[in-house]
């Protein structure tokens, strides 16, 4: 992938993000304040009572836009910092960036009043919420194991197998339309094989990271931030209450910040 055509990719993302981001705040925003706003009965059982573990939906609805926010400032950062930079480690993140801004289509179940409606769409929706949460570990994964020079010219390929893998599984893994889950994510089968692969894919690329620094002498502080990212963005995809929200948005931008920073640092002195 040339740097201009990823140039152009990321400024169409962008302006993707820009607008989901307006069209989430906007639509929710609106029915509220003209009393049109339905939300979903969640599947309530195990849910904690206490104050900072307690479910609102106000905190699902704020941890959906903290992650929109996200992804448009994001990509502004990786815009202005990484313009002029070959780096196969970006392109792996913006498919991060891709997954991230997947799962929050999951604000479209309150928005179009879809829960208890069985229908395609909202079966589709289940989709794609499974489909980010299987990519968005793929994607680190990617920059931390297939970001290294011997994959540097397979970059383009690699990312098409991995969102192909994530196609897959979550148009093939079963759903349950009738429960709609307290992040307003569709019940979806096989939770713990799910949370398995996502669980071994973080600690596989975190070691292969640790791995990977050391053989090269390049300073730690990056596998720090990935894990500290990995911890962030697993919090936002599922809060759904104070706790939630505080420990994933906290742990989303200081490890994205790390990591980022220490990306440019590496290709800086590279170049």
């Amino acid at each position: 992938m040339t740097i201009r055509f990823r140039n152009r990719m990321s400024f169409v993302f962008f302006f993707i993000s820009i607008t989901w981001l307006f069209l989430g705040v906007f639509f929710p925003t609106y029915q509220f304040f003209s009393n049109g706003l339905i939300l979903p009965e969640v599947y309530s059982k195990g849910l904690s009572e206490k104050f900072l573990f307690e479910y609102k939906p106000l905190y699902t609805f704020i941890g959906i836009f903290i992650l929109m926010t996200y992804v448009c400032i994001t990509i502004m950062i990786i815009h202005h910092n990484f313009e002029k930079t070959q780096a196969p480690d970006i392109v792996y993140f913006l498919l991060f960036l891709f997954a991230c801004l997947c799962d929050t289509t999951r604000i479209l179940v309150p928005t179009f009043r879809l829960s208890g409606t069985f229908t395609l769409f909202l079966l589709k929706i289940g989709n794609i919420h499974l489909f980010a949460r299987l990519l968005a570990p793929l994607a680190l994964m990617g920059c931390a194991a297939l970001s290294t020079e011997e994959f540097r010219q397979t970059t383009d390929r690699n990312c098409i197998i991995l969102i192909i893998i994530a196609m897959f599984f979550a148009e093939f893994l079963p759903l349950n339309t009738a429960i709609i889950l307290p992040n307003f994510c569709i019940s979806y089968g096989h939770v713990k094989a799910i949370k398995g692969f996502v669980l071994t894919i973080s600690i596989v690329s975190t070691i292969a990271l640790i791995a990977i620094n050391k053989k090269n002498e390049y300073k730690q502080i990056i596998s720090v931030g990935f894990v500290i990212l990995t911890i962030g963005y697993s919090q936002i995809f599922y809060c759904y209450n104070i706790a939630g929200i505080i420990l994933g948005t906290i742990c989303l931008g200081t490890g994205t910040f790390i990591y980022l920073n220490e990306v440019h640092k590496h290709y800086l002195w590279i170049d």
